[in-house]
């Protein structure tokens, strides 16, 4: 055992002289020695080669592993050696007293607990999975731990991750025997799941989507293994299933919890507060967060680690209360609304938030409501008093009337006593900088970890992605397919939506709630008619060559001027409250809420009355005329009716229709994807088309005589 683990390897410690004592092993690996080969003399190249360094990073050898056809896998080591006269690398293993496998990881992180694997391939995958440890393995495979040098590891918390099968379970054994003979802090050791295949590793788990959390929590689990007694041999803790009527009790583990407060939301969802280092954080219980936290106070509490089964078992009695003994409480993400005062959690490490209210705002260090967060979630700045928006006009490539409706999408957003939101569409050519717009308008009202979001594959993930964050940001969108559409529609306006858990019970998960929604993309993105008006379009200029700053250029220049433009947004915010009951729009339109939300605000941006108004109805009169020249049925019966029945209208049947339309527009356009082709597929295209066909002074209408279902329409 080395007096200093972390001292280079040199030549006495692994110097050693073989059967043959004119060739000795050399490592570390001098500068001088010959390049090692590429490939094996019988093997051919390798599929996939591991280099062992010392705690220096200074090369020891290599483990090749060869994967042939009809042959399977096959591993072969690399050392070098000297022999009279010359340096020479040889297809063969270290001496006894072999080196670990990520010694150099071992060096760089001295304080990280250890996990020992079974192998360099599941070491590797280990440490992708898990990369606040030090992920190692031993040399030769599962029958060689007692040739491996421990020592290294003195001192350290290591935790055994074997293989799922007998010879896994044999190296854990011998392993943990020579950890702990070598001076390790603490020892214990991982079982596999219960419906784990046959060898399964950490490898297995990366392969099948492993995350990080799903590890740490795994390692939760690990069983502490017993100190050597005289005389006896080490051994690993097995948990034993107790006889039916006897099934332990996880009274232990929910005296633990006893600090927590329990409550739940309006949706039946089961939350915990607990007190972290003074202030009170809100988890759900069955995140991993929680998880981590119950396990932590039971160690402490215990000094043993509980079981994952122990962990769930007392979760599920935990849920129970909160939600039928616990108090209710709206839990709120991001921002939100208690009657009197809008509220901003800043996401910080002390879980502070901004409280505003008519009198203006102030940051609180212990709010009252109870803010969630997702894992994804990023802290706000703590905003500045007397910042101005005109700060924020510089970092916007728009037209003035666009740069306010851009101002206006971001104090809604904020507003947390808003029911609905404005969807917020970025378009414009290459190089108009969409994206990173996108990402700057995200960071002043919920920034994330992920700042955009890849569509969706279904509405089922789209609400998911609303339950894990306040703005959903969709970046490069290249079309909006009529689900996709639809739902952006319901959920900018708080619709809701409802399904089975999972598909083999009958229980509900539902989401109820408005997020602010932002999209950007080079085609038009508002091409139906009801998005088109719940939508904000605003088109980006591109930026000249003279004009782009570097990205680390950019984001310093911003980062610099956020606190104030965030604490300008919060004076809008503050102006909302105190001028809304005097506030009172001579015209309403869909977003009647909105509108009335930014008249109220105006004063606080320093706007003239009326201001936004303007500017908004100009943007809705530009997209629905978009929208219109994009929507061929609604264009030809325009024509249709102005050029044929401009005094008493038209009446008739959707199959009468559709053949008189088909007479107006040309064969190439009735032959392309976008023109109905049966009546019912015009009935539903007339349906969309009627709100842009009321702003060209058009009525349509439907009704039914009992025989035939009639559509008339006239000017």
């Amino acid at each position: 055992m080395h007096d200093d683990p972390f001292a280079r390897l040199d030549d006495d410690a692994y110097r050693m002289a073989q059967t043959d004592p004119k060739r000795r092993c050399v490592v570390p690996v001098p500068v001088s020695a010959p390049a090692p080969p590429a490939r094996h003399p019988s093997l051919g190249a390798p599929s996939k080669v591991w280099t062992y360094r010392d705690q220096g990073a200074c090369i020891l050898g290599f483990v090749f592993r060869f994967d042939r056809p009809n042959e399977g896998k096959s591993f072969r080591p690399l050392a070098l050696f000297e022999e009279p006269g010359a340096l020479c690398w040889r297809w063969q293993i270290w001496p006894e007293a072999r080196p670990l496998y990520g010694l150099d990881r071992l060096a760089a992180n001295p304080q990280a607990t250890v996990v020992i694997c079974e192998g360099e391939k599941a070491a590797d995958a280990a440490q992708i999975l898990l990369p606040g440890y030090v992920c190692m393995t031993s040399p030769g495979g599962s029958n060689a731990a007692q040739k491996a040098d421990w020592s290294p590891l003195i001192s350290r918390k290591v935790i055994l991750w074997p293989d799922a099968d007998p010879a896994g379970t044999k190296f854990a054994e011998t392993a943990a025997k020579l950890i702990i003979d070598a001076g390790a802090k603490a020892v214990s050791c991982l079982q596999a799941p219960t419906s784990s295949p046959a060898g399964w590793d950490a490898a297995d788990a990366l392969e099948s989507g492993w995350t990080e959390t799903q590890a740490q929590d795994f390692l939760i689990s690990a069983i502490p293994v017993q100190s050597e007694q005289p005389g006896r041999k080490a051994k690993t803790r097995t948990r034993k299933t107790a006889p039916k009527g006897k099934q332990k009790k996880p009274a232990p583990i929910l005296s633990a919890a006893e600090e927590a407060e329990l409550w739940h939301s309006p949706e039946k969802q089961a939350y915990a507060s607990v007190k972290i280092n003074g202030h009170f954080e809100h988890r759900r219980i069955d995140s991993a967060a929680f998880k981590r936290w119950l396990a932590a106070k039971a160690y402490h509490q215990t000094g043993t680690v509980p079981s994952s089964q122990t962990i769930s078992d007392a979760l599920r009695i935990l849920e129970v209360r909160a939600i039928t003994e616990g108090p209710q409480h709206p839990a709120m993400l991001r921002s939100g609304w208690d009657g009197e005062t809008v509220w901003l959690d800043l996401c910080d490490d002390h879980w502070r938030a901004v409280r505003i209210n008519r009198h203006g705002w102030d940051v609180m260090e212990h709010p009252p409501v109870k803010f969630i967060r997702s894992e994804t979630m990023a802290a706000l700045p703590d905003p500045e008093k007397g910042g101005m928006i005109e700060e924020f006009r510089s970092f916007v490539n728009s037209g003035d009337d666009d740069f306010k409706l851009i101002v206006t999408w971001l104090v809604a957003s904020l507003f947390g006593r808003n029911k609905t939101f404005p969807v917020l569409a970025l378009g414009g050519e290459q190089g108009s900088g969409k994206s990173t717009m996108a990402r700057l308008l995200r960071s002043l009202t919920d920034p994330s970890h992920v700042a955009a979001l890849a569509t969706p594959k279904d509405e089922r993930d789209f609400f998911v992605m609303a339950m894990s964050g306040h703005v959903m940001s969709f970046d490069n969108v290249s079309k909006v397919e009529a689900w996709f559409s639809d739902a952006i529609c319901r959920l900018s306006t708080g619709a809701g939506f409802v399904t089975r858990k999972l598909h083999s019970d009958a229980d509900p998960f539902w989401f109820q709630g408005a997020r602010p929604v932002l999209l950007n993309g080079i085609p038009s993105l508002t091409e139906r008619a009801d998005l088109a008006e719940r939508s904000l379009t605003v088109r980006l200029l591109r930026i000249d060559e003279t004009s782009r700053q570097s990205e680390d250029e950019f984001w310093t220049v911003w980062e610099a001027v956020r606190p104030g433009v965030l604490g300008a947004l919060l004076d809008a915010v503050s102006s909302a409250l105190r001028h809304w009951d005097e506030t009172n729009l001579t015209h309403k339109p869909r977003m009647a809420d909105f509108a009335h939300m930014m008249a109220a605000a105006e004063p606080g941006l320093g706007w003239e009355t009326g201001a936004f108004m303007d500017a908004y109805t100009a943007n809705r009169q530009a997209t629905t005329e978009a929208v219109f020249e994009s929507d061929p049925v609604a264009v030809a019966i325009l024509k249709f009716i102005r050029e044929e029945h401009p005094t008493n209208g038209w009446e008739g049947t959707a199959t009468e229709l559709l053949a008189h339309l088909d007479r107006i527009v040309s064969e190439d356009f009735r032959r392309s994807q976008f023109w109905p082709k049966k009546a019912n597929a015009l009935g539903n295209a007339v349906d969309r088309a009627a709100p842009l066909l009321r702003h060209k002074g058009i009525q349509v209408m439907k009704r039914s005589t009992g025989v035939k279902r009639l559509i008339k329409i006239h000017l």
